[in-house]
């Protein structure tokens, strides 16, 4: 069994400052490696991960079908598999695409200059005092739920973030199921206080009407909101870090309606808000030269396989042309995110207002990244807005 020759520890102080060093002599051994530490295979390079995301028959993301006991509330859009996923994620992927419309748009745009205009002159956390009220405001405005009451939701997300290092932090994972039952419980008190016709409303008896049980609508809903405390902030505050450190302003990186689109694309393959998901193998299998035994995980290191030189042209530069940039940060094939939608919309919105207003960016200190593995994101950039 070929193990890791290069110590892995997500959670180092080092590997947190800058993993890619690591993923890429990781990647260099050209095969899936065993990690003790992880219980898994550890996957770096693109075709490894992309072909684990497509392949439904032999790996599981619904755990039970490996013979793993899930507790009801871990299971939503993202842990369950065809057939039982196929409905829901429909449904929800069709209200989101309703969602990301262009008045959502004009009102992103709007209160996001309202927010760069309210920040003090001089420097500030960016994190602290733009992308996270940012991204807690923008989920609730986007999806149709009421404002979040950040003393009842914040701790709750934060525990459920916890957990999603459990296979490396055990003792997160009961407060992290017993915060998703909390969260699910408060959606569900939510959706009965609303009229027929609210888009969130609309969802759930869409959900009702395809035959989705009600409970893994409530627990799929409650995946929207805590990527307003994961992906979506996380995913801003990657990329103002990065454009903060290029030398060309927005104005001059983002001088086209293309250009824009593709941005955010570019900025989610560069810096991964989430840096890898696991999958079960259902039976034991070969896998790219090695055997897999059922039961053990395939952990597919997104960010790893974003950098891959065999998929990406210099792909530890940021290239807001790229084109065909197929990256994985949001999962690919059926378990693709639908989130991601709105994440992009977003961060598209946020470097439009840079751009038409000239506004710039500029580091003042070094960025800071929070203690987690799962999710990449920054407790703190210190930072100057340049009106």
């Amino acid at each position: 069994m070929p193990e890791l020759t290069t110590e892995y520890n997500p959670l180092d102080p080092a590997t947190l400052d800058d993993p890619y060093r690591v993923y890429a002599e990781l990647r260099a051994a050209g095969t899936p490696l065993w990690s003790e530490r992880l219980d898994s295979w550890v996957l770096t390079s693109y075709d490894d991960c992309k072909r684990v995301l497509l392949d439904h028959e032999r790996f599981a993301a619904d755990w039970r079908r490996a013979g793993e006991s899930v507790p009801e509330p871990a299971l939503d859009v993202h842990t369950v598999d065809p057939p039982e996923h196929t409905a829901i994620y429909g449904v929800l992927a069709d209200a989101l695409r309703d969602m990301t419309s262009p008045a959502l748009a004009a009102r992103v745009r709007a209160h996001v200059s309202d927010r760069l205009d309210a920040l003090p002159p001089g420097p500030v956390n960016l994190i602290t005092a733009f992308t996270e009220p940012l991204a807690r405001w923008f989920i609730p405005e986007a999806v149709g739920l009421p404002q979040f009451d950040l003393d009842e939701i914040r701790p709750v997300a934060e525990a459920i973030t916890r957990a999603m290092d459990s296979g490396l932090v055990p003792e997160t994972r009961e407060p992290g199921v017993a915060a998703q039952r909390k969260l699910a419980a408060l959606i569900d008190g939510w959706v009965a206080g609303m009229s027929a016709g609210e888009p969130v409303r609309d969802l759930v008896d869409r959900a009702d009407a395809a035959g989705v049980p009600h409970q893994l609508t409530m627990n799929s809903l409650r995946t929207l909101v805590v990527n307003g405390f994961t992906a979506v902030p996380a995913s801003l505050g990657n990329a103002l870090n990065a454009l903060a450190r290029l030398e060309t302003p927005p104005k001059a990186l983002f001088d086209s309606t293309e250009t824009l689109e593709r941005a955010p694309h570019e900025f989610f393959r560069f810096e991964a808000p989430i840096q890898g998901t696991t999958r079960l193998a259902v039976a034991d299998t070969e896998f790219s030269g090695v055997k897999v035994r059922r039961g053990q995980g395939m952990l597919m290191l997104f960010a790893a396989a974003n950098r891959d030189p065999a998929q990406f042209s210099d792909p530890d530069r940021l290239d807001f042309r790229r084109k065909a940039n197929h990256h994985l940060s949001f999962g690919y094939g059926a378990h693709a995110c639908t989130g991601s939608m709105l994440a992009h919309l977003l961060l598209r919105e946020v470097l439009t207002v840079l751009a038409e207003r000239g506004i710039e960016i500029r580091p003042t200190g070094p960025a800071v990244h929070k203690r987690l593995a799962t999710v990449r994101t920054l407790a703190e950039l210190p930072a100057e807005v340049i009106r």
